[in-house]
């Protein structure tokens, strides 16, 4: 007889909560013709321009060879562009190009859409709350103090309120 596995509590749900966040995303782009992981790529490129695809893979959480693939078809279509490392002359540097915006704006858009969906009913002092407590969550899995770059300067917390 096998034992059950234990209950998560929060990380468990914090799991769903994200998997149906990203189908609710993935519902809500389809009309732009992009994949999830591509879509993705995007959105990573547009948070860390210049990143190059070992670290975008480590973002992903695929394999290099399948960054190498989706950035490939993104090249292909115009909305990316590599460029030579500025620091290691083996590896690229990945950039949006201008006629990637449109598609950015609109990426953008549906992410407020889904933002909100998922948010329906919370005060902004909960939606707040439950941001600090998130960026507390990823602090402690990274390694890092919440004092850290791991939390943006103004949700750092006092001393007295921690």
């Amino acid at each position: 007889m096998s034992r059950p596995i234990a209950n998560l509590g929060a990380a468990s749900t914090l799991s769903e909560v994200a998997r149906l966040i990203r189908g609710d995303f993935r519902r809500r782009a389809q009309h732009l013709g992009l994949t999830q992981p591509q879509w993705r790529v995007l959105i990573s490129l547009s948070k860390s321009p210049g990143i190059n695809q070992a670290t975008l893979a480590e973002i992903l959480e695929v394999h290099p060879v399948t960054v190498t693939q989706i950035v490939d078809r993104l090249v292909k279509a115009g909305w990316v562009r590599r460029a030579p490392h500025a620091s290691d002359r083996r590896a690229v540097s990945l950039h949006l190009t201008e006629s990637a915006e449109p598609l950015l704006l609109e990426l953008n858009e549906v992410a407020n859409q889904v933002r909100e969906a998922a948010l329906a009913g919370l005060k902004n002092s909960e939606r707040s709350q439950l941001e600090s407590l998130l960026l507390r969550i990823k602090c402690n899995l990274i390694g890092e103090s919440p004092s850290s770059s791991c939390v943006p300067p103004a949700q750092i917390p006092n001393k007295k309120q921690a």
